[in-house]
């Protein structure tokens, strides 16, 4: 072989490996990329499962909250009545008196 074939050959393998490598980096590349999106997407699916939760979570304790005010409310409003009740007597004879009375 001569010096020129020599060249020749060393080129055109330095073009091969050059090929070669350079598509191992886009296999590389893609498997990164790939890989990396995964990753997002399984980020993405921890943190939305992690909000629902969260969502939940507030949703039920506002839930019993409401249920709690509520029920405050409610015996608030049953003595409040239960204290008219104990008051419609007097009240009816007031009245019964200044009727009776200013009649």
């Amino acid at each position: 072989m001569s010096m020129l074939e020599d060249i020749k050959a060393a080129e055109k393998a330095a073009d091969e490996l050059k090929k070669e490598k350079t598509a191992a980096a886009r296999t590389l590349l893609r498997d990164a990329q790939e890989e990396a999106r995964k990753e997002a997407d399984a980020l993405v699916a921890k943190a939305r499962e992690a909000a629902q939760k969260t969502v939940s979570e507030a949703e039920a304790k506002a839930h019993k909250e409401a249920d709690a005010f509520v029920a405050r409310k409610a015996e608030e409003d049953r003595q409040k009545a239960e204290a008219a009740r104990a008051r419609l007597d007097n009240a009816v004879k007031y009245i019964m008196e200044k009727v009776v009375i200013e009649c």
